[in-house]
């Protein structure tokens, strides 16, 4: 079976049941409108695409082959729970009547316990009878090959010091799912170098064990299923987290740009009356899996303050810097037209930060796994940047990497809280600027 047709039939499923569901209770209310008016139908079409979208959102549309059944029955269980709470508490802010009216709500939550025999039933199914879909991929060697990968489809075999080639030639393939490392260890740095530059991709990243004591200090592994190899994990976050915490971002943005609108504006005006030159400093910045875009600060220095040096890093009692500039830049206030950024959903308000395209490449070239900082979005204020000042040489930004990857590979909701309540105090301390 497909992964295509197991998905329709998991979400036609899904979406039969839930509509089923709505009617029923509908019909055992005291409503007077029938199941089949136009009022029945429509809210019956929203419910529907609301709890879709939280279902996709809690990752309940994994093919059978990546999840545990129990763990997706408890997963789904705690999803309708908290959906019908969301539901009931909108019901009770904007009036809506038909949750009120008695017998809809006890049938309904009645009713959804139909979706979770289905699934126990339909994808035990597939998991017994139907064999799980072998992924494509590529693998990379040194002539030591573990043993033949029975639960993988080897569309080529390519020598780790050919990765460069292959990386172009997998990203122009839609067809392939991914890569496997199988190497003896022996060479560490061209394991690296591969795993770094894919990890910027879409694309499965799999290792024998033998590699684990090369890549633990660097990412996350996850055991496979009846298989002796390991798929790496660059960040804990699940899509339901990851929707969250776009959420947060979407809301602290709105608010920021709301309360902090009187000195966005002093600040622009106070930035066009000292010097001649824009308002704001635009640059480009590499994001989320290498993607550029276009980062907003207050500008600081004078205008065109690189046009003769090209791209270098501020050094402290930088003649480049204007008054103003040393007003706004120790309590990073030439960083809030970032909240633009977040908005635009380029950045978050925590994660690595974003570096300029001349220095992302030369650091891809020069530090092993530098590349896994653009498996996250970038932030405006990150656990490195409460941990250590503004870079002013590579060393500094060896070691932020690991400040990065440590966040990375421990990304959660209160972390981003805790860096989030560190960046404050660091501004207030006015630490780590210049």
């Amino acid at each position: 079976m497909s992964r295509k047709t197991e998905l329709l039939i998991t979400v036609g499923g899904d979406a039969l049941l839930l509509s089923a569901a709505f009617f029923i209770s509908w019909k055992s209310s005291d409503i007077s409108y029938s199941i089949l008016s136009a009022r029945s139908i429509t809210a019956n079409c929203i419910i529907l695409l609301y709890w879709l979208f939280i279902f996709q959102s809690a990752n309940l549309y994994l093919t059978r082959a990546k999840i545990q059944l129990m763990t997706e029955l408890s997963r789904m269980f705690q999803t309708i729970v908290i959906g019908l709470i969301v539901i009931i508490a909108t019901a009770l802010i904007i009036e809506i009547d038909f949750i009120r009216v008695r017998g809809f709500g006890p049938a309904y939550a009645i009713a959804l316990s139909s979706l979770l025999i289905w699934r126990f039933f339909w994808r035990g199914l597939v998991g017994e009878y139907v064999s799980p879909r072998r992924g494509k991929v590529i693998i990379f060697h040194n002539g030591d090959v573990t043993q033949e990968p029975s639960q993988f489809n080897v569309v080529q075999r390519v020598s780790l010091s050919k990765y460069r080639q292959a990386r172009e030639q997998l990203l122009r393939n839609n067809d392939i799912d991914g890569i496997l490392i199988d190497s003896n260890g022996i060479h560490k740095e061209e394991v690296l170098k591969v795993i770094s530059n894919f990890a910027e991709t879409k694309y499965e990243i799999y290792v024998s064990p033998k590699l684990y004591p090369i890549i633990y200090h660097y990412s996350l592994v996850e055991k496979i299923d009846n298989s002796p190899f390991l798929k790496i994990v660059f960040h804990p976050l699940s899509r339901w987290d990851r929707f969250l915490k776009r959420l947060i971002d979407i809301a602290i943005s709105l608010i920021s740009l709301a309360v902090l609108s009187p000195v966005l504006a002093l600040i622009s005006i106070l930035i066009k009356l000292e010097t001649p030159g824009p308002i704001f400093h635009i640059q480009r910045r590499v994001g989320l899996r290498g993607k550029r875009f276009s980062l907003f600060k207050f500008r600081s220095m004078v205008s065109d303050a690189e046009k003769h040096t090209g791209p270098v890093w501020a050094e402290k009692n930088d003649k480049r810097i204007t008054r103003i500039g040393n007003i706004i830049r120790p309590y990073r206030l030439d960083e809030l037209p970032q909240i633009i950024n977040v908005l635009k959903g380029e950045m978050s308000f925590v994660g690595p930060r974003p570096e300029r395209p001349a220095f992302v490449d030369h650091f891809r070239r020069t530090i092993p796994f530098y590349g896994l900082r653009l498996t996250v979005h970038p932030g405006i204020t990150g656990w490195a940047q409460v941990k250590q000042a503004y870079d002013q040489s590579f060393d500094d930004v060896r070691k932020k990497l690991q400040f990065d990857l440590e966040y990375i590979n421990n990304i959660s909701i209160q972390l981003d809280m805790k860096i989030f309540l560190k960046t404050v105090l660091t501004v207030m301390k006015r630490e780590g600027a210049h």
